[in-house]
Order: structure tokens, then sequence, then C-alpha cells
């Protein structure tokens, strides 16, 4: 969950711990300057009741309470000015408007993983997924829909990918399977029990997990070795398509082939070729544009 809803929520706050809170949404960005004992001072309380307010919402102190919520305002002041990832479209909006909605929506939730993207945790992901001899992924979301198409792909040069869509039965793999194994659990909200369960296993006996899921606290961080972030702008529930993750899944996935191809170009080329004429050599078109090119 992000710092900024947390905050909105006031869930399980005192009436100080409101006014603190208030405060500090009232003034996110003034905050780069000022210190717990600015802030207890104008609101006529103790700087450790500051520190105590970040300790209950999961930070060790005010200064990495700080550095966190400035990083996450100034991720959402990127992107989505003029788009409500929540409500792209209109009730009165004709056909092609919507087309042009979408195709502009796409174009920001595209902009906002690649704002969320880093280079070092982007690699160590790639380095993860080359060196595992089985890749499980699992979501118990229509993401695992999307996860086919990596699978396909990587299937294509050698690697071995399984998808499963029953939680007891990926718990269960978690539990035997081989050392040399990765996990990739796609999670929105990062609280799904029964994905928390297999998380918990993984941890247990030290096989390595990639999460992909929201920018933010939850609770499938702590078991989490690597995690690639999707786009966080969309509410669990009161959206109209969950465009947003649903995209941002795919576009993680393809990053990761492309990556995971380019490592070894040559022979993954060649053992997509080889691997496609082996299985669709009748295959055959009269458009000029999908032709191979000549060998």
């Amino acid at each position: 969950m992000l710092i900024d809803e947390i905050l909105r929520a006031k869930a399980g706050f005192s009436p100080l711990e409101v006014t603190l809170a208030d405060y500090l949404l009232e003034h996110s960005q003034d905050i780069k300057k000022q210190s717990a004992r600015y802030i207890a001072e104008k609101l006529f309380t103790a700087p450790s009741t500051v520190v105590r307010f970040c300790q209950k919402i999961g930070y060790q102190g005010y200064n990495q309470f700080r550095e966190a919520y400035l990083k996450e305002q100034d991720y959402l002041s990127k992107h989505f000015d003029h788009l409500d990832p929540n409500n792209p479209f209109d009730f009165q909006d004709k056909n092609m408007v919507i087309a042009n909605k979408i195709g502009a929506l796409y174009h920001e939730i595209i902009e906002d993983v690649l704002t969320l993207l880093d280079h070092d945790r982007l690699q160590s992901a790639i380095r993860l997924l080359e060196e595992a001899d089985f890749i499980y992924i699992f979501s118990l979301g229509v993401q695992l829909d999307v996860a086919q198409t990596f699978k396909d792909k990587m299937l294509k040069i050698g690697k071995n990918v399984i998808t499963e869509e029953k939680a007891d039965e990926m718990f269960y793999r978690s539990k035997y399977c081989d050392k040399k194994s990765v996990f990739m659990l796609i999670s929105y909200s990062g609280e799904t029990e029964a994905l928390l369960r297999i998380a918990k296993q993984l941890k247990k006996r030290h096989i390595p997990l990639l999460a992909i899921t929201t920018y933010g606290e939850n609770s499938l961080f702590q078991y989490a070795d690597f995690i690639l972030y999707v786009s966080s702008r969309e509410k669990l529930i009161d959206n109209l398509g969950s465009f947003s993750m649903n995209l941002s899944v795919l576009f993680l996935f393809d990053i990761l082939y492309a990556n995971l191809f380019n490592e070894d170009r040559e022979n993954h080329y060649k053992k997509r070729v080889d691997a496609s004429k082996s299985f669709e050599q009748y295959r055959t078109t009269y458009n000029s544009l999908l032709k191979d090119r000549k060998e």
C-alpha cells in the first residue's frame, strides 16, 4: 500500500496521529527540509511522537519515512496528468474517441512502468531467470493468461517455464521443487493469503522469489528476493478493466524475455527458428509482409 493511502485511510490512528497524518499530506513537498523536531513544534507535541508514528506505519524512523514518502510523491507526480487510469473513458464517448483514449492510456502505463524500472533490480532478475533450470509462475488473477505468452517465448529458446492456476498445486511445487528453481508470483495487492502461503514456503526452503507487484509496501515484499513494479495507479476494485495491471505484466515479461534472449542472441535465435520450423513447417502465407526472410 502506498504511504499516501495509509495516511488518508487513517486506520487505527489516534486523534494526534490523525493530526500528524493530515499535516504530512498537506505538506508532502515541504517535509524535504523539515525535521521531526520541526514538525513536532508545529503540532505542539514531542519529536518522539513523530518518530513513533513513522515506526507504526512501517519505517525505522522519521528520516527513513521522509525519504520513502518524497520518493513516492515524485512517482505520483509523473504521468496520467490528463487521464484517469481507473476511468479512462466516459459514457458519452464514441468508438474512435475510446480507441484514442485507450491508446493514450497504454502509452502512460508503459511510461509509468519504465519510471519504476531500476537497472540493478532488472539485471538481478535477468540473472536469476538465466541461471534457473525451472521457472514457475503463479497468479490468482488473469495475469496468468498473460504469462502464457512469456512461457511460449521461453520454451522456444529452451527454458523450462511452468504456469499453475491452482494455489494448492503451486504450494506443493514450492514444497518439493528442485533447488535450481525460481518462482515468479504476480499480485497487485501483495496481500492474497494463498499466494503468501507459497511465498512463505519458498522463503523457508531458500528458493528464489521474483515478485511482480505494486509500488509501495505490502506483505509480499518481506518474502521476495527481487521485485519488479507494475504501474500502481489503479484502484484494487474501482476501475473499468484492470488495464494497467494487465499491460504492465505483459510489458515486464517482454522486457525479461528480450533481455534473456540477448544474453546469447545467436544461439537463442537459432533455437527459436529451428523449433518453429520443426513444428510449423506447413504454415504458409500469401502476404509478402509476413513472409520469412530468405536464408
